[in-house]
């Protein structure tokens, strides 16, 4: 059937027809530095890291686009609270989320659009709205979206401008003609960070930032918007309200993607609760890919619940997934050519790159693909000892393939072949050779200095084999 994707918009799976043939324009939600990156981040972007990577697999040219808001009323709230500049609040913030990122392996975005360096798109777009008539200046020189002007308000959501009670989602403002518009520019307040405009000095909204780089960058219409549950009322309603409104064009985005929520036993995490987990030390507790086979051994719309039991159930499940995959590369560098035949081993292979297309064509279902490779895991362990090359090296592929996209099991990169996978041949050869003239210090030498770079060496009957860990 190809690939089909839950459109929020329309409520119901779609198949994915990118706009422009194979080109397709991914833009997701991104962070505002000012505090530290929290796992509620991680399952957002490890979720559309995983999306960009699978579209590349199947062939398409994906360019994938994050905003990253350098300005914004919690970072002005912390300017006032410790003296630093802006871009000091947020460039530290913004470079452990980045290594946060590197030990996740989300490496799919191709670019990072700061919002301060669109304030020309900004002011362009917010004077369009004006001329429009979807905007309005106030007294102070703020501008404001007019909701009511814009007939499908809520369309994403299902909220609707009528049901907005003041302060209940949307901050209250004498300035506003009705209690749903949104600040579009905000004025000038002593002390805040400023940008010049044709209504004075001040700083762009929440919502308009997004549709700024967006339009810089994909032209009015594009394939994919993503991010998480909590931002589709109001800011992404918000989005498409102004994109549309500027352009004319509709719809905005053609497949809109949303991410469930993270839960900490069974509540919303909030610091409030004492249930907040800042991603870093999420980090210093569980190595990155143990956190990610958390994250995408769950449909990316499921909520999940994140405990510290789940966190260890999740590292010993993917301990033993990566070391039947190190096991199946150690065995397959020492096995015969072609050795014994094995059918069943070819076939359980066929049938996880079989269900994990499927699993991964329907609307990117990570948890039954990785169903069918723990079911080909099983028939590798089944089959250890007994298998030619042929055999292993077709279920060394099907995970190697899978791996790429779900961004696990990095360590084994090439099934050991090239340069380093040379010299540590060469490594195990210098110690054999030690060990059969006694000289147990230097065997045992070689093999503490493979084990501290995470090489661990294996007697076997047919003799010695080593794994990446």
């Amino acid at each position: 059937m190809g690939l089909r994707v839950y459109n929020t918009l329309s409520r119901q799976k779609e198949e994915f027809v990118p706009l422009r043939g194979k080109r397709v324009h991914m833009f997701v939600c991104g962070l505002t530095p000012q505090d530290h990156a929290h796992v509620g981040h991680a399952k957002t972007y490890v979720a559309f890291d995983v999306v960009a990577k699978y579209l590349r697999q199947k062939g398409y040219r994906v360019f994938y686009l994050q905003n990253v808001t350098d300005v914004e009323d919690r970072i002005i709230e912390k300017m006032a609270a410790t003296g630093k500049a802006w871009q000091d609040i947020v460039q530290p913030f913004f470079r452990e989320y980045e290594d946060a990122m590197a030990a996740l392996n989300v490496t799919a975005v191709d670019v990072y659009a700061w919002a301060t360096d669109y304030m020309h798109e900004i002011v362009e777009q917010i004077r369009g709205l004006i001329d429009r008539g979807f905007a309005y200046v106030a007294e102070d020189g703020s501008v404001y979206y007019d909701t009511t002007k814009y007939k499908g308000w809520g369309q994403l959501s299902g909220q609707k401008v009528e049901k907005n009670l003041p302060g209940a989602r949307v901050a209250v403002e004498e300035r506003k003609r009705n209690p749903a518009d949104f600040a579009l520019w905000k004025a000038q307040k002593p002390g805040e960070p400023s940008w010049d405009s044709p209504w004075g000095k001040g700083r762009p909204g929440w919502h308009i930032e997004d549709t700024a780089i967006t339009i810089r960058h994909f032209g009015p219409q594009y394939d994919i918007h993503g991010g998480a549950t909590e931002l589709m009322f109001p800011h992404h309603e918000a989005e498409i309200a102004q994109a549309e409104a500027f352009t004319g064009v509709k719809p905005f985005v053609k497949y809109w993607m949303h991410g469930g929520m993270l839960m900490v036993r069974g509540e919303e995490m909030h610091k409030s609760l004492g249930n907040y987990w800042a991603l870093k030390d999420a980090l210093a507790q569980f190595d990155g890919e143990v956190l990610r086979f958390f994250l995408v051994n769950a449909h990316y719309r499921s909520p999940i619940d994140f405990t510290l039991e789940g966190l260890e159930e999740a590292k010993s499940a993917y301990a033993r997934l990566a070391d039947t995959i190190a096991n199946l590369e150690a065995e397959l560098r020492s096995a015969p050519e072609p050795g014994i035949e094995d059918p069943s081993l070819r076939a359980a292979a066929k049938r996880a790159r079989e269900t994990f297309e499927t699993a991964m064509d329907d609307d990117f279902n990570t948890r039954e693909a990785l169903a069918g490779l723990f079911d080909l895991a099983n028939a590798v362990n089944r089959s250890s000892g007994k298998v030619g090359r042929e055999a292993l090296a077709d279920a060394w592929a099907t995970f190697d393939a899978s791996g790429a996209v779900l961004g696990l099991w990095r360590r084994p990169k090439d099934s050991g072949k090239g340069l380093a996978g040379d010299l540590i041949d060469a490594l195990v050869e210098l110690r054999e050779d030690a060990r059969k003239r006694k000289d147990f210090a230097t065997s045992d030498r070689i093999r503490d200095v493979l084990a501290a770079r995470g090489v661990v060496l294996e007697d076997t009957k047919s003799g010695v084999r080593w794994k990446a860990r």
